[in-house]
C-alpha cells in the first residue's frame, strides 16, 4: 500500500474534507436553571439602600464588599460577582459565595471537591458549570448575569435591575481570553523555553488551573490532524510550529503545569484521533515521552486501528439532543480536560478551534466510518465518505450540529491554543480544494506567523476571538451558534473579556473555501 493518502481518503477530500476529526475542537457550561450557590447576603438590592454600595449590605455592612455571599465562601468562583447580590448587594465580595469557600474552586462546591466537576455543584452537578454554585454557577443560573443579584437582579452594583454595573464587576472568569503574541520576528524563532514562558503566563492570566487537584486524571487533546504538508503525505511537516498540528511544546508546556497540580498520585493522558493512524503521528510530531516527560500516556483514540470496530474501553453517552454516541471511557470520565487546538480555518466548518478539537477529535474511528477496504488502515477520515456511520460533512450545518452534540458530551475545562504559525486554507492546505478543480493549496503561502498563545476556561468563547482573529466571522459558525444557544458558552464578543493582545493588535485575514465564514480579506 502506498503511503498516500488512499483510495478511501481520496474521496473523502472531495466531499468536503476530513479535518475536523482530529481536529479541534471549551469550557464546560453554563448554570441554566439551578440556584446559585453564589452570594446571597442579607444586604438589599438597590446601590444605596440595603444590599447597595452604601446601605446595610454596603461596602462594609452583610451582603457587601466583606459581608455574605462574597467571593471567598460558598458560591463558586464567579458566585459572588454576579449572582445574587450582586457586586456590592447582597452577596458582596469576600463573604459566603466566593471563590476559596464552600462551593468556590478548591473546596467542597469547587473544581473537585462536592460542588466539583462531577459532584454536586461542579462542572456537570448542581452548582457547577451547569448549576448553582460551581466555577460559573452564579453566571448564568438563578442570581447569575440576569438572575436576581446579578448585572441586571436584585442587589446589583445598582439595585433591582442592575444593568449598569462596573464592567468588571459582573465579568465570569470563564469568557475571559487571554492572548499572548511573541515579541520574536517569527515563529521558528521560538525556544522551548520562550513557548513555556507564553503558555505559562497566558494560563495565568485567563485564570490558572487552581481548580486542578493533587490525584486527578486530566486529559490533553492536541490536534494532530497529520503529519505532513503534502496531498500524498510525501512531505514531513516539521516537529515544531507547523501550525497544522499542535507544537509538542505546547502540550509540553501545559503538562508540566498540571503535573505541578496533580503531583505523583496524579495521572496526564495525552489523548488524539488523527487522519492517519495516531502512533505514526505521535512519533512524527514529537509527542514522545523524551519530549513530554511529564505524561503517562499517549492513547490513539482509534483502538489498534483505523479499521478497529470493537467497543473495547468505550462507553456509550448521549449528547445534548438525546443521540447517544460511542465514546472513550477514559476521556469522558476524567477529573479535567485540556483541549489543545491549533489556530486554523476549516474548509468543513470555518474554523477549528478548542470546541472542534474535542467536538470530532475524540470520536472512535471504527464508530464513525463505513470504510472497509485496506485503505482504511492509514485513512482515519472519520466517514466522510457517505455511509450509514459517516458523519455528515454536507455542509458547516449538519457538520456543526454533531460537532456541537459531541462536544456536549464531555466539554473542555480548559483551553490552551497553539498560534504560533496559523494556517489558513486549515485544517492543512493540503486538505482544502482549489475551486475549479486546480489543486490543492500550497503550504508555505498558507502560513500566517502568528507567535501566539491563547487559554480560557471557555471553549466557545476562546474560538469566538480565534475566528475574529483570523478576520473570520464567529456568528456564522453553526457549532458555536448552537453550542451557544445550549448554554455552554458565549459567541458574543461583548461578553468576552480579551486580556493580553487585542485582537485588533494581531488580527490577520486567513482565507478559507467557505468564504463567507472567512473571506480572506
Amino acid at each position: 500500500m502506498n503511503r498516500g493518502f488512499g483510495r478511501g481518503f481520496q474521496l473523502s477530500l472531495f466531499v468536503v474534507g476530513l479535518a475536523g476529526l482530529a481536529a479541534i475542537g471549551l469550557p464546560g457550561c453554563e448554570g441554566n436553571d439551578s440556584s446559585g450557590g453564589g452570594g446571597s447576603g442579607t444586604g438589599g438590592s438597590a446601590q444605596p439602600a440595603s444590599g447597595g454600595t452604601t446601605g446595610s449590605g454596603g461596602a462594609a455592612a452583610t451582603g457587601g464588599a466583606t459581608g455574605s455571599g462574597g467571593a471567598s465562601a460558598s458560591g463558586g468562583i464567579t458566585g459572588g460577582a454576579v449572582t445574587s447580590g450582586g457586586t456590592t448587594g447582597s452577596g458582596g465580595e469576600i463573604a459566603s459565595g466566593g471563590a476559596t469557600g464552600l462551593g468556590g474552586a478548591p473546596p467542597s462546591g469547587g473544581a473537585s471537591g462536592s460542588g466539583g466537576r462531577t459532584a454536586s455543584g461542579g462542572a456537570t452537578g448542581s452548582g457547577g458549570a451547569i448549576g448553582s454554585g460551581g466555577v460559573t454557577g452564579g453566571a448564568v443560573s438563578n442570581g447569575g448575569a440576569t438572575g436576581s443579584g446579578g448585572k441586571t437582579g436584585s442587589g446589583g452594583a445598582t439595585g433591582s435591575d442592575g444593568g449598569t454595573t462596573a464592567p468588571d464587576a459582573s465579568v465570569s472568569d470563564k469568557f475571559v481570553v487571554a492572548m499572548l503574541q511573541s515579541t520574536k520576528a517569527k515563529a521558528s524563532d521560538l525556544s522551548t523555553s520562550d513557548v513555556a514562558d507564553l503558555v505559562g503566563d497566558a494560563v495565568n492570566q485567563a485564570g490558572g488551573l487552581d481548580f486542578i487537584k493533587e490525584g486527578m486524571t486530566v486529559v490533553l487533546k492536541p490536534n494532530l490532524v497529520t503529519a505532513y504538508t503534502d496531498h500524498y503525505r510525501m512531505a514531513p511537516a516539521d516537529k515544531t510550529v507547523n501550525g497544522i498540528a499542535t507544537d509538542w511544546r505546547v502540550a509540553k508546556a501545559v503538562a508540566d503545569l498540571v503535573r505541578a497540580k496533580v503531583g505523583s498520585t496524579g495521572t496526564i493522558l495525552v489523548m488524539e484521533g488523527s487522519t492517519m493512524p495516531t502512533p505514526d503521528a505521535f512519533k512524527n510530531l514529537g509527542y514522545t515521552k523524551t519530549n513530554i516527560s511529564a505524561v503517562d500516556e499517549f492513547i490513539a483514540l482509534e483502538g489498534k486501528s483505523c479499521l478497529d470496530r470493537s467497543t473495547t474501553g468505550l462507553v456509550q453517552k448521549a449528547g445534548i439532543s438525546g443521540t447517544e454516541y460511542w465514546i472513550n471511557k477514559d476521556y469522558v470520565e476524567a477529573d479535567v480536560v485540556i483541549s489543545l487546538p491549533t489556530l486554523k480555518t476549516h474548509q468543513g466548518a470555518g474554523i477549528t478551534g478548542g470546541v472542534k478539537n474535542l467536538g470530532i477529535g475524540t470520536t472512535p474511528m471504527g464508530q464513525f466510518s463505513p470504510l472497509t477496504d485496506a485503505s482504511a488502515t492509514y485513512d482515519c477520515t472519520r466517514g466522510q465518505v457517505a455511509g450509514p456511520n459517516s458523519i455528515d460533512h454536507s455542509s458547516p450545518e449538519t457538520l456543526g450540529a454533531f460537532i456541537r452534540d459531541y462536544y456536549s458530551i464531555r466539554p473542555a475545562d480548559f483551553v490552551v491554543m497553539d498560534g504560533l504559525q496559523g494556517i489558513q486554507h486549515g485544517p492543512a492546505p493540503a486538505f482544502e480544494s482549489k475551486p475549479n478543480d486546480a489543486g490543492y493549496w500550497d503550504y508555505a503561502s498558507s502560513t500566517m506567523n502568528m507567535r501566539l498563545i491563547l487559554a480560557g476556561k471557555n471553549a466557545v468563547a476562546v474560538d469566538t476571538v480565534e475566528a475574529l482573529v483570523m478576520k473570520c466571522d464567529p456568528r456564522k459558525v453553526p457549532h458555536l451558534t448552537l453550542l451557544e444557544a445550549d448554554g455552554l458558552g458565549t459567541a458574543d464578543i461583548s461578553q468576552i473579556t480579551v486580556v493580553g493582545k487585542q485582537i485588533a493588535d494581531v488580527a490577520k485575514p486567513f482565507a478559507c473555501k467557505l468564504s463567507d465564514i472567512c473571506p480572506g480579506t
